[in-house]
């Protein structure tokens, strides 16, 4: 529901809103302040390098970015310092964190999220951007489907995987869904989550419903191409994928964090 703040939309009200607004759970403000109290929480189980990349990240927020006068001049910096931060902290827990069970949950929930953000955002532009199935194929639809490329920082991989072919509707569907070699496809955030599930099923003795969903799921990716994906709809794929996923996440929350698993 719309708040009364924000009854009207402008670009700045958006953008604040989804970097800064403590009341939004999603902003990124509140992304990292939760990151640190949870981390926090397990200071012993993390790095001291782990603690000091995240820590640091909270309290240049606070002090440096979130003060600035000018939100629309400054996003590219604060975009740039967002991504900067995020691979520091990725890089720093994959090179000083014991290879444990915690590490498999950090790592999970790397890969949940990024399925389902690169589904969501797939379906964005297929569903919602174009205004009209006349423009796909058109120069909009291709310069949308790049744009999309750079958000998630793929646009130079599909040209090096494709060449300087045309950007198109096939393309996309291979490299963002079925191609391992990307490592933003959903495949790969599949595979992943199917070899950290296994890990941990290895390590507590234990089989869990996340993990047969979630080999059943990679098993049937394996089986697809484009072509068939495009038969049975990009959309209805998307929207399945999404409720699998996230019943696989619910279901991974039951076993080892609620504990009310049957």
């Amino acid at each position: 529901m719309k708040s009364q703040k924000n009854n009207k939309i402008k670009k700045e009200k958006i953008i604040s809103f989804l970097l800064f607004d403590v009341n939004n759970p999603s902003s990124i403000k509140n992304c990292i302040k939760n990151a640190r109290e949870n981390i926090r929480m397990v200071r012993t189980a993390v790095t001291l390098e782990v603690w000091n990349a995240i820590n640091s990240t909270f309290h240049d927020l606070e002090s440096n970015i979130q003060s600035t006068k000018n939100i629309l001049k400054e996003l590219p910096e604060i975009i740039e310092w967002v991504k900067k931060q995020v691979n520091l902290i990725r890089g720093t827990i994959l090179n000083t964190q014991l290879i444990n069970d915690g590490y498999d949950f950090l790592i999970l929930g790397t890969y949940f999220e990024r399925a389902d953000f690169t589904a969501r955002i797939i379906n964005v532009k297929y569903f919602i951007l174009l205004p009209s199935v006349n423009y796909v194929g058109s120069e909009v639809d291709n310069f949308q489907w790049s744009m999309m490329l750079r958000s998630i920082s793929s646009f130079r991989a599909f040209k090096w995987a494709y060449g300087e072919e045309q950007i198109n509707y096939i393309k996309i569907i291979d490299f963002l869904i079925l191609n391992m070699t990307c490592p933003r496809s959903l495949i790969f955030s599949v595979e992943k989550i199917n070899h950290h599930l296994e890990r941990l099923g290895n390590f507590y003795k234990q089989k869990t419903k996340a993990k047969s969903q979630v080999k059943l799921m990679y098993r049937d990716l394996k089986k697809l191409n484009a072509n068939k994906i495009s038969d049975i709809g990009l959309h209805e794929f998307l929207r399945c994928f999404i409720k699998d996923i996230n019943l696989i996440y619910s279901n991974l929350e039951k076993k080892y964090f609620f504990g009310t698993e049957e």
